[in-house]
C-alpha cells in the first residue's frame, strides 16, 4: 500500500490537517512539523520510514523536489482562502481600495485572475525562487506604495523592520483536503505504476527475446536478462544511458522516428557479438502522448549445412563477404531508407533484385544482406553475365555440360558454388531466355536440370539479383521471362546515383581526397569554386568514377590549392563528349570562346600575363582569376 506523509511549516497547519483527516478517514499517520532547512533531511527520514508521497507547501516542497526524488505534492491555497485573506489586509490598511501585496513562492498560489475587481483592491504579486529574496521584493513593494504585505514568516518579519504593514498566511482545511485528494490519486498511479513494473519484470525475464525498455529520449529504463546475459552486463550497468552507446548497431535516426510518431514500429536485422538478432520496435503511449518504446530482439538460427566441407571449401577459396550495413556510410535520407529496408529484406529468404547505376553500391549492400541473414556462415558468390553467350552464361551458372573435365565429373557452376549460401548475379537484364528458365527453376524448386549421366543433389542459395534497368522494358519486348521478373520483382530495392545524394557526395570526395593525400604524400586542398565544380558533374559511373578522377587529381596536381578551372579541364579531358564531326563519331573536348582566346593570347606572347591582359582591356588579376576558372597552365612559366 502507497504511504503518505505530510510536512507542514507551522503548528496549526497540522492541527487543520489532522481535523480534516478525522473527518474524512483519510490512511495517513505520518504528520509533522518541520522548519524549513530540515526540509530536505525530514523527507529522506519520512521515506526511511515507508513514505512513498509527501505532502508539503512553498519553500519546503521545493526543496523536497530539488535535492530528493520522492514524488511530492504542493500544497496551494484555495481561492477561498486567498479571498479571506485580502478581506482581512484591506480592513488592516483603512482604505477603499488599498494596494495588496502577495510575496509566495510561484508553487503556493491558485488563479488570481478577477481577485481585484471581486475585492476592490490593486493587487502586487512577486514569486520569490530562494527565501534570501525576500527583503528585496518587499522592499521594492514599499516603494510602489504597497499598503499591505501578506506572506510567511519571513515576510512578516521583514516588514516589521522597514514598518510596513503584514499579515501571515493561513490555510484552511480546503488546501489541505484538495492536496490529500491529488495525493491519494498519486497513490493510486504510484500503485499501478507498481504492479505494471511487477507484471512487466515478469514477462521480461520469462520471455524467449531481448527486451529492452527506454524512455522517450533514448535512454534505457530497463533491459530482461537476456540482454544482460549479450551484453554481460547488469541492468543497473545500463540503466539511464543512450540506447545508441550501448547498441551502436542501431541506427539512432530508426528509432528517432519511433519515438517521434513518425512510425508505428520498425522491424530490421542486427549483428550483435556474431549473431545475427530480429530488431523490433514500437512505440509505448499514455494519454495520447509517446513517453517510451519497446525494443525486441530475437536470435536469428542460422541454416544448419549438411556438406560442410563443401561451405567450408568456398569460404576458404575467398567466397565470402566483408561488408556489413554498419560500415556502408550515408547521410542521405532517401540512402537511409534504402538500407532500412536492405536490413528488412535480410530477414527473408527469398530472392532480392538491386537497381542501381555503375559504381553505385548495389554490391557492398548485398553483401550486408548476406551478412544479416541466417546464411551469412555460408559462401557469397558474385557474377557478372553482361557480354557472355548463352552457352557460357549457363556453363558459368550451373556449371559445364560436356562430359568430364580433368579430373572432375562436372565442372562446378556458381550456383553450386553459392549452395547454403547467396549468389549475387550481375546484369540480370542480359541473362539469356534458356538462363532464365533454369535460375526460375533453382529459386523455385531448388534444383538444376539432371540428365542420366550428371545426376545433381537438390541446392539451396539464395538470390540477388543486380539490374541497371528495369526489367519490365524487357519483359515488353519479349527479352525477359515474365514468371522470372514477378518473382525477382517481389523485393526490390532501388539505389539513388551520387549525383542525387549531395550529402553523400560530398562525403565521398573528402574520403578519397584524404585517402590519395596520405598515399602520394601529397598535402593538398580543393577550393570552395573546386567543391561546387566537383558537385555539378553528372558522375555518371558514380563512386568508381569519382576514385578514379580524385586519385588522377591529387597525383597531378602541381599546386597546393586546387580551383574549378583546373577540375573542369582534367574532367574535360579524361570524359570529353561524344560529338558528330564530319558524320563520325568522335571524342570532343569542349572548351569556352574566350578560354580559347586567352590560350591564344598566353601562347602568342609567351606566357606574359601583363601583356595578355592589355590585349584583352582587363587586369592582370583579372586575367588570373579567368585562367583559374577556365583551368589555363602557362607552358612558358612565370612572367
Amino acid at each position: 500500500m502507497t504511504r503518505i506523509a505530510i510536512l507542514l511549516p507551522y503548528e496549526d497547519m497540522a492541527e487543520t490537517a489532522r481535523k480534516v483527516i478525522h473527518e474524512n478517514h483519510y490512511e495517513i499517520d505520518y504528520i509533522k512539523v518541520i522548519e524549513s532547512e530540515n526540509a530536505v533531511n525530514e523527507a529522506r527520514i519520512a521515506a526511511e520510514q515507508g513514505a512513498d508521497i509527501i505532502i508539503a507547501r512553498g519553500y519546503q516542497a521545493q526543496l523536497i523536489k530539488e535535492y530528493t526524488n520522492i514524488p511530492v505534492v504542493e500544497m496551494r491555497f484555495h481561492a477561498q482562502e486567498i479571498g479571506l485573506l485580502l478581506q482581512r489586509a484591506k480592513r488592516l490598511s483603512h482604505k477603499e481600495r488599498p494596494v495588496i501585496g502577495l510575496i509566495a513562492f510561484e508553487n503556493m498560489l491558485c488563479d488570481l485572475s478577477h481577485m481585484e475587481e471581486l475585492f476592490d483592491v490593486r493587487l502586487r504579486i512577486a514569486y520569490a525562487e530562494r527565501i534570501e529574496e525576500v527583503p528585496d521584493l518587499l522592499h521594492g513593494m514599499k516603494k510602489e506604495g504597497v499598503d499591505c504585505v501578506i506572506g510567511g514568516d519571513t515576510v512578516n518579519r521583514e516588514a516589521e523592520k522597514i514598518g510596513c504593514l503584514s499579515i501571515k498566511f493561513k490555510a484552511t482545511g480546503e488546501s489541505i483536503g484538495e492536496a490529500m485528494e491529488r495525493a491519494k490519486n498519486m497513490a493510486y498511479a504510484v500503485e499501478n505504476e507498481k504492479r505494471n513494473a511487477a507484471q512487466f519484470e515478469t514477462v521480461l525475464d520469462t520471455s524467449f527475446n531481448g527486451i529492452i525498455k527506454i524512455n522517450s529520449a533514448g535512454r534505457i529504463i530497463a533491459i530482461n536478462r537476456l540482454i544482460e546475459n549479450l551484453l554481460g552486463k547488469n541492468m543497473e550497468d545500463v540503466k539511464g544511458e543512450l540506447l545508441y552507446d550501448i547498441f551502436p548497431q542501431i541506427d539512432k535516426w530508426i528509432v528517432d522516428d519511433i519515438l517521434t510518431g513518425a512510425r508505428e514500429n520498425c522491424s530490421s536485422s542486427i549483428e550483435v557479438r556474431g549473431r545475427n538478432w530480429m530488431f523490433l520496435a514500437a512505440p509505448i503511449q499514455f494519454d495520447g502522448q509517446i513517453t517510451g518504446a519497446i525494443l525486441s530482439l530475437h536470435a536469428i538460427t542460422e541454416i544448419v549445412r549438411k556438406d560442410r566441407k563443401l561451405a567450408n571449401d568456398m569460404l576458404l577459396h575467398g567466397f565470402t563477404a566483408e561488408t556489413h550495413f554498419s560500415s556502408i556510410n550515408t547521410e542521405n535520407e532517401t540512402m537511409r531508407r534504402v538500407l532500412e529496408t536492405a536490413r528488412e529484406y535480410s530477414l527473408s529468404d527469398s530472392p532480392v533484385l538491386i537497381y542501381g547505376e555503375t559504381g553505385t553500391e548495389y554490391y557492398q549492400i548485398s553483401e550486408a544482406i548476406h551478412n544479416n541473414s541466417i546464411r551469412k556462415g555460408g559462401p557469397f558468390v558474385s557474377v557478372n553475365i553482361s557480354g557472355l553467350e548463352e552457352e557460357k552464361q549457363m556453363e558459368l551458372l550451373f556449371g559445364s555440360r560436356n562430359g568430364t573435365l580433368g579430373s572432375h565429373p562436372r565442372e562446378k557452376g556458381a550456383v553450386i558454388r553459392a549452395n547454403h549460401g547467396t549468389l549475387l548475379i550481375k546484369d540480370i537484364e542480359k541473362l539469356t531466355i534458356q538462363a532464365q528458365y533454369q535460375l526460375l527453376r533453382v529459386i523455385l524448386d531448388g534444383a538444376v536440370n539432371r540428365t542420366d549421366a550428371l545426376p545433381m543433389d537438390n541446392i539451396d542459395v539464395r538470390i540477388i539479383a543486380a539490374a541497371q534497368k528495369n526489367l519490365r522494358y524487357g519483359v515488353n519486348k519479349g527479352l525477359f521471362q515474365e514468371s522470372l521478373y514477378y518473382v525477382l520483382h517481389g523485393l526490390t530495392l532501388e539505389i539513388p546515383p551520387l549525383n542525387r545524394r549531395s550529402e553523400d557526395l560530398r562525403y565521398y570526395i573528402d574520403r578519397y581526397f584524404k585517402e590519395f593525400c596520405r598515399k602520394y604524400n601529397k598535402y593538398l586542398v580543393i577550393t570552395v569554386g573546386g567543391y561546387a565544380q566537383l558537385a555539378q558533374f553528372s558522375w555518371q559511373g558514380n563512386k568508381l568514377q569519382l576514385k578514379a578522377f580524385l586519385e588522377r587529381l591529387v597525383l597531378t596536381a602541381d599546386k597546393r590549392s586546387i580551383a574549378e578551372g583546373t577540375i573542369r579541364t582534367l574532367f574535360g579531358e579524361l570524359y570529353p563528349y561524344v560529338g558528330e564531326v564530319g558524320g563520325e563519331e568522335k571524342l570532343v573536348v569542349y572548351k569556352t570562346e574566350e578560354a580559347v582566346k586567352i590560350s591564344e593570347l598566353l601562347k602568342k606572347h609567351r606566357g606574359n600575363r601583363k601583356l595578355a591582359a592589355e590585349e584583352l582591356g582587363i587586369s592582370t588579376t583579372t586575367l588570373w582569376r579567368k585562367m583559374n576558372k577556365y583551368g589555363i597552365e602557362s607552358k612558358f612559366g612565370m612572367d
